[in-house]
């Protein structure tokens, strides 16, 4: 059944990490069976607040897509009040509505307009209440908790459902004792991306890394991504393989790349790790394909779309115990799983980088995995059967209170 779906979301920048590109790849999937798909989102980068150039929203979304793009009024919430009026105004026309994050005002107006209204409502929440970052103190944590107390936490109670991508990632949400159902559906890749990859060597050779044994990591460069734990370990690791090579790819968030450089001046790594800031396309795909293991030791990652991602392009991983599709990398065979230690870290690293052949079966397993778990047919088909369920619970409690409004009680 073909239906009219709202996605809302704060900042479509690439510097917010894979929830845009899940949503990208979700909003496509989504049109390419048939459903009428609308996307709502502020002309913002996050956390980087600058406008966004046109020619990104241009190379969005195809055409059979809608995208509706707002300027902010008040950058720090990403308020924007043209947005809230087009919320206001055609909210009531879409089915269901799948809101994506917590905490700032686009994904809050939505779910409030869309309770107001009575049209259905998903949240996902993409992490952000994982005790390890719900817990973050931050000097502006009192805000944040009077900012859930009053708008967000009614909007997740009141929700359809909460859409999480693990099942981990739904038990440990548990302690805020939620009451809106959820359901799990993991993110998917387009598979059509993966299904030929590039001969190893080009990003090797602009690198200039030859042959060297090659640790990649790619990601935001982010607190919660381990990147401590990373260059740690890898200190470690060159002790034992001098001639070790580690690549950080990837967006700088709030200046935390320098705090990483920084680690890497102290241990006298500069010339054994490299900094080659965001790619792209092709050249994404190229970067698991030229590297021999990639390491995402994170403190906490509700699914971990590059791991999902590496695992695609036959690359073995080694991911922290808190990346929360670890159970199911670990079960598949396709990596090696720690706890966040940088020694157990090292001491994964050094394992694969000097076993070849392991490399070979662990990377074949994982793209197996990828596959037959993680591509958008079977998971639009979950996805969409959660929305069926989440339309009928609402027509059916619509229902319900008219009937009781029109009860000889209530006359």
């Amino acid at each position: 059944m073909a239906m009219r779906i709202l996605h809302v979301i704060s900042t479509l920048a690439p510097a917010s990490g894979g929830p845009t590109q899940v949503l990208k790849d979700l909003a496509t999937a989504q049109t390419d069976v048939g459903h009428e798909v609308a996307v709502c989102t502020t002309d913002r980068g996050n956390p980087v607040q600058e406008k966004l150039p046109a020619s990104h929203f241009r190379t969005f979304l195809h055409d059979q897509a809608t995208l509706e793009v707002f300027p902010v009024t008040y950058a720090p919430l990403l308020l924007s009040l043209h947005l809230a009026q087009w919320l206001r105004e055609n909210i009531g026309a879409f089915e269901i509505v799948h809101v994506h994050g917590l905490y700032r005002f686009p994904p809050t107006y939505a779910a409030y307009q869309a309770r107001k209204q009575g049209v259905p409502y998903i949240i996902r929440p993409h992490g952000s209440l994982d005790p390890y970052l719900y817990g973050k103190s931050t000097r502006s944590v009192w805000l944040k908790r009077l900012y859930e107390h009053w708008f967000d936490l009614p909007n997740l109670h009141g929700a359809g459902a909460l859409h999480y991508t693990a099942e981990e990632e739904r038990e440990r949400v548990a302690f805020l004792k939620l009451r809106a159902p959820s359901f799990v559906v993991p993110n998917g890749l387009d598979w059509a991306a993966y299904q030929s990859l590039p001969p190893r060597g080009a990003l090797r050779a602009c690198w200039g890394l030859g042959e060297a044994p090659l640790v990649l990591f790619l990601g935001r460069l982010h607190f919660k991504k381990g990147l401590d734990l990373l260059i740690t370990a890898f200190d470690e690791v060159r002790r034992k393989i001098v001639d070790a090579q580690l690549v950080i790819v990837g967006p700088e968030n709030d200046d935390y790349g320098q705090k990483v450089r920084g680690w890497v001046r102290e241990r006298g790594l500069q010339e054994a790790v490299h900094f080659v800031g965001p790619l792209h396309g092709v050249e994404v795909v190229q970067a698991y394909v030229d590297a021999d293991v990639f390491a995402l030791p994170s403190y906490t990652e509700n699914f971990g779309m590059t791991v999902a991602e590496a695992m695609a392009c036959t690359l073995p991983v080694v991911i922290s115990d808190q990346v929360k599709i670890h159970a199911e990398v670990a079960q598949a065979g396709a990596g090696l799983v720690t706890r966040c230690d940088a020694a157990e870290v090292a001491a994964a690293l050094e394992a694969l980088l000097r076993a070849p052949e392991r490399r070979r079966a662990m990377g074949e397993a994982g793209r197996r995995l990828v596959q037959e778990r993680y591509t958008w047919p079977a998971i639009i088909g979950a996805l969409t059967k959660e929305y069926e369920k989440v339309i009928e619970r609402n027509r059916r409690r619509r229902e319900t209170g008219a009937q009781a409004e029109a009860s000889p009680s209530h006359r």
